[in-house]
């Protein structure tokens, strides 16, 4: 079923916005319960292999982007980072449990957006920027300028147009 029922991706709308509360106020802990939770869904559904490559495209891609934001002082994670050896810190394991839930997102309750590539990536990378200022609020993540979520905002509807178009032709081969 490619695109799923009404029902399915009203569920995984539901537990995509569960799952950014659970990640944002809860961490890791509570993020990979609602992660476990999409994930259990997708393979009970016979979804997880479609789902799979997107799950792992947004996974690294999170991993890398908010990395990126870290470096280049856009946000700041401060004791949720992930310190690797040699004093190197990557993002935060909760925010990636994010980007892995909009991969289980995509070719359900975000397949409108696949279809309308470009509405999709402007919409979404208006809204990053709000959703890391909620963040912010529950004291997930600090941002040191709001200027940069400018940029961000720009990086991501370059990204979400990419993946949109992606998951497009992915879908429409199928």
């Amino acid at each position: 079923m490619l695109q799923g029922s009404a029902g399915y991706k009203v569920a995984n709308a539901l537990m995509m916005k569960g799952a950014w509360l659970c990640c944002v106020i809860g961490g890791a802990y509570f993020g990979a319960a609602a992660l476990a939770a999409m994930l259990a869904l997708s393979i009970w559904r016979r979804e997880i292999t479609q789902d799979l490559p997107f799950v792992l495209l947004l996974g690294g891609i999170g991993l890398c982007l908010d990395t990126f934001w870290m470096y280049a002082g856009v946000l700041d994670y401060g004791q949720a980072a992930v310190m690797l050896p040699l004093g190197i810190a990557v993002a935060p394991v909760w925010i990636v449990m994010l980007w892995l839930a909009v991969g289980l997102s995509i070719r359900h309750s975000l397949y409108f957006l696949v279809n309308r590539p470009l509405f999709g990536a402007l919409l979404v990378g208006c809204s990053s920027p709000l959703s890391y200022l909620a963040g912010e609020r529950f004291d997930a993540v600090v941002i040191p300028s709001v200027q940069g979520l400018a940029v961000l905002a720009a990086v991501w509807v370059i990204l979400f147009y990419l993946v949109f178009q992606r998951a497009k032709t992915a879908l429409t081969a199928v």
